[in-house]
């Protein structure tokens, strides 16, 4: 199975001057990590999509050598929302495929659940996590993903955050390419990705695997760095 990372923006809010995958979490970066982990999972390509200090990244794949086959694709609007990133890959996920925020840490198990999920459409949730407004959430009725916002309220089956980390088949990958160009030609470039996966969820069943069971951090703040720090010693 092919996977997409989303690698192409900035990372504002840690002050980065580098690519957020290139942060290095206990002497290895997320991107070593995250090469590290696909093969054993089930991840047998990888796309990645980079806009921000893309060179950077290239040279990076370049001096790694990754036991599996790596190709590009550029984002040149990465100042933008996270929905552009994902449609300019979106022929990726035409014949199913799993796509990645690239600023996570997880063990390999975590991505694993998720490609041999028997759901050809899926979502991997948290359910310790709380809603604050700051975290994806994702809204579950009748056993499908039915909603996904940063708050989703509390009349579900089961509400829990999204880890970034989404698969689709073929019909699905089919569905949400349509549903990105959709978005991103009316000019709503500036939202993220999971725009187009509400309107998706409408059309095909997306399920979902729980992951309450596994260590694993978002990075967006210094206090996600300290958190990864932590973490990294226990993968």
């Amino acid at each position: 199975m092919r996977a997409v990372l989303l690698a192409a923006g900035r990372g504002r809010r840690l002050g980065s001057d580098q690519p957020k995958c290139l942060l290095s979490i206990e002497g290895r970066t997320l991107l070593e990590r995250h090469l590290e982990n696909m093969p054993g999972a089930g991840i047998t390509a990888l796309t990645i999509v980079i806009g921000f200090q893309k060179h950077v990244i290239r040279d990076a794949i370049e001096r790694l050598q990754p036991s599996l086959p790596v190709d590009f694709v550029e984002n040149d609007r990465f100042v933008h929302g996270s929905i552009v990133s994902l449609d300019v890959a979106a022929d990726r996920l035409l014949e199913g495929a799993v796509w990645m925020d690239a600023d996570v840490l997880y063990p390999a198990a975590l991505l694993g659940r998720l490609v041999a999920s028997p759901h050809d459409n899926c979502v991997l949730l948290d359910g310790r996590s709380e809603e604050s407004g700051e975290e994806m959430m994702v809204g579950v009725r009748d056993g499908r993903a039915r909603e996904i916002a940063r708050r989703v309220g509390s009349a579900w089956d089961f509400a829990g955050e999204s880890v970034g980390f989404t698969k689709v088949g073929p019909e699905g990958g089919r569905v949400m390419k349509r549903l990105l160009d959709e978005e991103v030609a009316a000019g709503r470039i500036d939202q993220e990705y999971e725009a187009a996966m509400a309107r998706a969820f409408a059309e095909v069943p997306f399920g979902y695997e729980r992951v309450d069971d596994f260590a694993w951090t978002e990075i967006d703040f210094e206090e996600d760095v300290v958190k990864a720090r932590k973490l990294a010693r226990l993968l």
